[in-house]
């Protein structure tokens, strides 16, 4: 009978053992889960940080067409602060991107809100030039811009009739952008003036190609 009793007492706490270790494997199992989830975690916030950056700081824009040559060039990557220009605003010839219908145009600024903004045309010998004009005082625009491509700026016009005698005046939330090919360049003076809540950013440093990484002018 002791025996009997016995046995059925080691059964019971060898039943009692499994079941203890059942529970030891299943929260090993769980550790195990929890500890290679949590090899993934800076991977995630990595992630996570990238996309806050891309969405609301800065992400890398590309130069489509000529537009802005020499300044910038097609296939050119550019950096765009998204988060920079929001805090202190836009200022003459900062380069910016514009959203114009389902495209982003690279352009600089010409003209800010409420100033009057004119090219006047000049003969020199047998040179004609066009010098920029804002509010009546003369804006040299030479740290960017050739006499050749400064002189083709009223070669394109339209809706921004700068090169008239009177030039255009900008509204109080108005801004003329222009590429520095003025030769070639879908700008303001074909779709007219642009409003802040057109512009996804500004940029002035080179990121591609490597051979040119730096600030531009």
């Amino acid at each position: 009978m002791k025996d009997n009793k016995t046995s059925k007492k080691s059964i019971k706490e060898t039943g009692k053992a499994q079941i203890e270790q059942s529970k030891i494997d299943e929260a090993k199992q769980k550790y195990a889960k929890y500890d290679q989830l949590m090899d993934y975690v800076p991977y995630i916030i990595i992630i996570l940080f990238v996309v806050i950056i891309r969405t609301f700081i800065a992400t890398p824009v590309r130069v489509d067409g000529p537009s802005m040559n020499p300044t910038l060039h097609d296939g050119q990557v550019m950096l765009l602060y998204k988060l920079a220009p929001k805090l202190h605003g836009y200022d003459r010839f900062d380069i910016v991107v514009v959203k114009n219908e389902k495209t982003k145009l690279i352009k600089r600024i010409i003209g800010l809100p409420g100033e009057n903004v004119r090219y006047e045309i000049k003969e020199d010998g047998d040179k004609t030039i066009s010098n920029l004009y804002i509010n009546g005082k003369l804006v040299s625009e030479d740290k960017f811009l050739s006499e050749e491509k400064q002189n083709q700026t009223c070669s394109i016009g339209g809706k921004g009739n700068i090169c008239s005698e009177d030039g255009i005046t900008l509204g109080k939330d108005e801004y003329f952008i222009m590429g520095d090919n003025r030769g070639n360049s879908k700008d303001s003076r074909v779709i007219g003036a642009v409003t802040k809540k057109e512009f996804v950013g500004k940029t002035n440093i080179r990121l591609f190609p490597f051979n040119k990484i730096g600030k531009v002018k």
